[in-house]
C-alpha cells in the first residue's frame, strides 16, 4: 500500500509539473520584451496608440506565430510590422550570426560597389549610389572625376538604395546645388515626452544645427530633443548640366530627403516609381545571441514640416524601375 501511495504522489507530481510547463514560455518572454522595448525607446510613443499597432501585437502574441521555428518567426514578424503606421522595425540576425568571415568579404565587396560610376558616352554618365555608407572621401573623388570630364547630364542611380549614412549624401548634394540645403529635422522621444505635436515652423528655426555629418556625430546630435540637418551654401564647383535621379519602390531612408529636397527646388527630373516611404532613423536593440530589434529612435520632418514615412516621394516621371534609365536615356 505505501509503494501504491508513493507511485500515486510521485504521479501527481509529474502530472503537475507538465502542466506548469510551457513550451512557448521562452518565445513569450522574446515576445515581451520586444513590446518593452517598443514601450520604453520608440521615437514617437503615439506610433503604439493604434489599432494598427493592437493588432500587431495580438498576432505576435498567437500560438500560432508562438510556436513557430526561430526564422519563420522572424519572417512573419517583419511581414507583420510592415501594416504598421511607421517603418524601421523589423528583427535581424546578429551580426556574428551572419556567416563570420563570409560575411565580412561579402561586406567589403559591397563597401566597394556601394559607389560606382558608369560612362554612357563623352555627355553622359551614371553615378550608381546602392547604398549611403559612411565613405565622404570616395563620393568627393567620383564628383570630383564628373566635374573634370564636363559631362552634360548627370544621373544618380537610387534604385534599390535602402539609405545609409549622412555624410556621403551631403557631399552629392553639395555638388548638385550651391545653395543652401535644409534636409529637415530630427526628433527624438524626449521631444515628444515634452510636446503632444509636431514642431511649428517657428520651434524649427529653434533648433540646433546638426555639425558633424557621420554617424557618430549623428548619434550624438540624437541625444538632443531635436535638431535641424541644414547645410550652408558655399562656392565650390557643382555640377552645371541636367540632373535626373532615378528612384523605385525600394529607395528609402537617407535617399528620400535628398529627392524630397531636389524635386522640390527642381534641380532634378525624379524618374522611376514612387520611393519606399521610409524615412525615420533607427538602432539595434539586443535581444537574444541570434536575434536584434531594429526600431526606430529619431522621427524625421522636412523643411516645411511634412512627414516622409510611409508616404515617400513621388517621380515628377513615372515608369517603372525597369524603364527608367531607358526613359531618361530616350529623353536625352
Amino acid at each position: 500500500m505505501k509503494t501504491i501511495l508513493i507511485a500515486i504522489s510521485f504521479l501527481c507530481i509529474s502530472i503537475q509539473s507538465y502542466a506548469q510547463f510551457d513550451p512557448l514560455q521562452e518565445r513569450r518572454e522574446l515576445v515581451g520584451k520586444i513590446i518593452n522595448l517598443a514601450d520604453t525607446h520608440i521615437c514617437n510613443p503615439a506610433f503604439l496608440k493604434t489599432k494598427e499597432w493592437d493588432v500587431f501585437v495580438e498576432y505576435i502574441q498567437s500560438e500560432e506565430v508562438l510556436s513557430l521555428e526561430e526564422a519563420e518567426f522572424r519572417k512573419a514578424f517583419n511581414n507583420a510590422s510592415q501594416k504598421l503606421t511607421f517603418s524601421h522595425f523589423y528583427l535581424t540576425y546578429s551580426a556574428e550570426e551572419k556567416h563570420g568571415k563570409a560575411n565580412e568579404r561579402k561586406k567589403t565587396t559591397v563597401t566597394e560597389k556601394a559607389f560606382e560610376l558608369s560612362e554612357i558616352d563623352s555627355e553622359t554618365v551614371v553615378l550608381t549610389i546602392r547604398q549611403f555608407i559612411s565613405n565622404a572621401p570616395l563620393m568627393k573623388s567620383l564628383v570630383t572625376e564628373v566635374s573634370e570630364k564636363n559631362y552634360k547630364n548627370l544621373i544618380v542611380d537610387v534604385r534599390g538604395n535602402r539609405g545609409g549614412t549622412l555624410d556621403a549624401a551631403v557631399i552629392l548634394g553639395q555638388f548638385i546645388t550651391p545653395n543652401m540645403i535644409d534636409a529637415g529635422s530630427y526628433l527624438s522621444r524626449s521631444w515628444f515626452e515634452q510636446n503632444d505635436h509636431y514642431p511649428t515652423q517657428e520651434e524649427i528655426t529653434s533648433f540646433p544645427f546638426l555639425q558633424d555629418m557621420t554617424y557618430a556625430g549623428f548619434r550624438e546630435a540624437a541625444k538632443k530633443p531635436a535638431f535641424r540637418m541644414v547645410v550652408p551654401p558655399h562656392n565650390n564647383p557643382t555640377f552645371k548640366g541636367k540632373v535626373y535621379v532615378l528612384t523605385d519602390k525600394y529607395t528609402a531612408s537617407t535617399c528620400e530627403p535628398f529627392v524630397y529636397l531636389i524635386k522640390e527646388q527642381g534641380i532634378a527630373e525624379i524618374v522611376g516609381e514612387h520611393t519606399a516611404g521610409a524615412m525615420l532613423s533607427g538602432v539595434n536593440f539586443k535581444l537574444t545571441k541570434r536575434l536584434n530589434l531594429f526600431m526606430p529612435v529619431q522621427d524625421y520632418i522636412t523643411a516645411d514640416g511634412s512627414r516622409l514615412d510611409k508616404v515617400g516621394v513621388a517621380p515628377t516621371m513615372k515608369t517603372t524601375s525597369e524603364e527608367a534609365l531607358d526613359t531618361v536615356l530616350e529623353l536625352l
